[in-house]
């Protein structure tokens, strides 16, 4: 789990410097959705050894993902674009939610990499 935090962690922060060049924050913002998804997928394998409050936080995770992921589908987030972009809700959603969710997960990664760590014996 160690190594999946890492992953996840510097993911992330490179995301955030590339977003100091908007288009590069962007595409960076794609390859690290498609990262945290195959993260989650392998923390899902370890269920067994998670605590109920990991547990909890994985499933909420997977929720938003879906529920996010089923508003790009339907096209939702299209009806709300409009000319200008400035101050645009669009802009929210492109954005600033999918590094909430992004952040969300780092975090997850984080308390399940402490709470498999809980587990082990101390001679290992």
């Amino acid at each position: 789990m160690k190594t999946i935090h890492s992953i996840n962690k510097w993911s992330f922060i490179i995301t955030l410097i590339l977003y100091t060049t908007v288009i590069g924050g962007l595409l960076a913002q794609m390859a690290l959705g498609v990262i945290q998804v195959v993260l989650g997928v392998i923390i899902l394998f370890h269920w067994k050894k998670l605590s109920t409050k990991t547990k909890r936080h994985l499933l909420m995770y997977w929720f938003i993902v879906l529920t996010y992921g089923l508003l790009w589908a339907t096209n939702m987030f299209n009806t709300w674009k409009t000319s200008s972009m400035v101050m645009d809700p669009y802009i929210l959603f492109i954005c600033i939610i999918p590094m909430l969710i992004a952040s969300y997960s780092v975090y997850i990664t984080y308390q399940s990499k402490i709470n498999i760590n809980e587990f082990k014996p101390s001679y290992i």
